[in-house]
């Protein structure tokens, strides 16, 4: 007798809540045999798609970092500098055209002895003792020292001659008429020997450039 026979035997004479309760049980073991492996795979599965979705998660921030090093390669390093120069130059070319406009209108410092000498050669009555250029001095000036490279210096020239009033008044408006002009700086007027007198008459006009003018040059 085989082992189906002998357990159908043993089946057959029990009653039916008996034989209910043996399949409920066997339903459980099959179902806990069948389950547990399953369970078992299930927890594997949601691990694995757990370190997935954290690796995708490094990955995406890895593309990111990835694609900003991209474009700060792309980015010129120096284009911060390039604008700080584009400013300054854009700077001294409005300073350099400011000076231009206000210098227009003056004698270059460089001939302003030549028209002066022969100014005093074309004016009667006046007699030129002394001609002497002063040192250019810097306009633009922050505590002791010079604001920057450009700059717009004073150029000077003191004349002293000697004429009398009529004669010294026409040299001076002489001077005034020039189509390029000059400013006035100082006028001493002393009288030592009626009618005569003795003039100092100190002028100067404005240059970007800071060389000494050379009287002994014109």
């Amino acid at each position: 007798m085989n082992f189906l026979s002998k357990l159908a035997q043993q089946y057959n004479p029990l009653s039916m809540r008996e034989r209910l309760l043996i399949a409920i049980v066997c339903w459980l073991v099959v179902a806990t045999v069948i389950f547990l492996p399953l369970d078992s795979q299930w927890s594997q599965h949601q691990q694995l798609a757990q370190q997935q979705a954290g690796q995708q998660k490094q990955l995406a921030g890895v593309d990111t970092q990835i694609t900003l090093l991209q474009q700060r390669l792309l980015e010129d390093p120096n284009k911060e500098l390039r604008a700080q120069q584009l400013q300054l130059v854009s700077q001294i070319h409005s300073v350099d055209q400011q000076l231009t406009e206000q210098t227009v209108d003056l004698i270059p410092a460089e001939k302003m002895p030549a028209l002066l000498a022969q100014l005093l050669k074309q004016s009667r009555g006046v007699t030129l003792s002394s001609f002497q250029s002063i040192a250019p001095v810097p306009l633009l000036v922050v505590g002791d020292k010079q604001a920057g490279e450009m700059n717009l210096f004073s150029h000077g020239i003191v004349l002293t001659f000697e004429g009398d009033y009529f004669a010294v008044m026409k040299f001076v408006q002489a001077v005034e008429a020039l189509p390029e002009k000059l400013y006035w700086k100082s006028l001493d007027y002393q009288v030592d020997e009626y009618p005569n007198a003795k003039v100092a008459l100190s002028l100067y006009t404005l240059s970007i450039n800071k060389d000494f003018i050379s009287v002994a040059a014109n």
